[in-house]
């Protein structure tokens, strides 16, 4: 069992770390854009992808009307020195940390990095997507240059990982994100009543796997 660097939350209530916020990086807004059909691993998804290809935006203004985005005093670059992709899970969640673990074992060569979407990195990286800070409705994959949520997000890491699971992944694009999504929404939508929550929130790891996980 490894040891992890945890955020105190009282039962059922939303997850909020408190204290100074950290900066933000000036938010990423999507634009459309024509997709191509290949996905990682040369597998294949439907046309009108969950994903969105993100141009810096001329200022730092909001990317909710509940949430706000404040423009930053010093903007934090994830992808400065270390390109890898950021998968942003929910810490509280029981399945979503099953799955963290599951993954972590199924990439050993440390294709992608980890955060919480409560932690400073992961509302961060929100902000970055052109998301509310505090919405942890989705698992979100980011990259330098675009993000992927709900069932693209889970397919495309998929396609990064050991076998079998490119190949499984493979089998999923094909449907239509329509589908896709809403088998996804139907799990994400009641994630808590089917595998319940924990009372702290998962933030990093203090064994092999400390490296991949980025909190501040």
């Amino acid at each position: 069992m490894h040891a992890l660097g945890v955020l105190q939350t009282p039962r059922g209530s939303p997850v909020a770390r408190q204290g100074a916020r950290q900066a933000t990086p000036a938010p990423l807004r999507p634009v459309a854009t024509k997709r191509s059909n290949a996905a990682p691993g040369g597998a294949h998804s439907a046309a009108g992808s969950s994903s969105l290809v993100l141009r810096a935006a001329a200022s730092a203004g909001p990317t909710s009307s509940s949430a706000p985005v404040q423009a930053p005093n010093t903007v934090v670059d994830d992808f400065a020195t270390d390109q890898r992709p950021v998968i942003l899970f929910d810490g509280v969640c029981n399945l979503c940390n099953g799955g963290v673990n599951f993954m972590l074992q199924a990439d050993p060569t440390g294709i992608y990095r980890i955060a919480a979407l409560q932690s400073p990195a992961g509302r961060r990286l929100l902000a970055r997507c052109g998301r509310s800070p505090d919405d942890i409705s989705s698992i979100v994959l980011v990259e330098r240059d675009r993000c992927h949520i709900r069932s693209e997000a889970i397919l495309r890491i998929g396609a990064g990982l050991a076998m079998p699971l490119p190949a499984l992944a493979a089998l999923g694009f094909p449907f239509p994100l329509p589908f896709r999504d809403g088998v996804y929404d139907l799990v994400a939508n009641n994630r808590y009543s089917f595998f319940g929550r924990t009372d702290v929130c998962r933030l990093q790891d203090k064994g092999k796997f400390e490296a991949r996980f980025i909190v501040n």
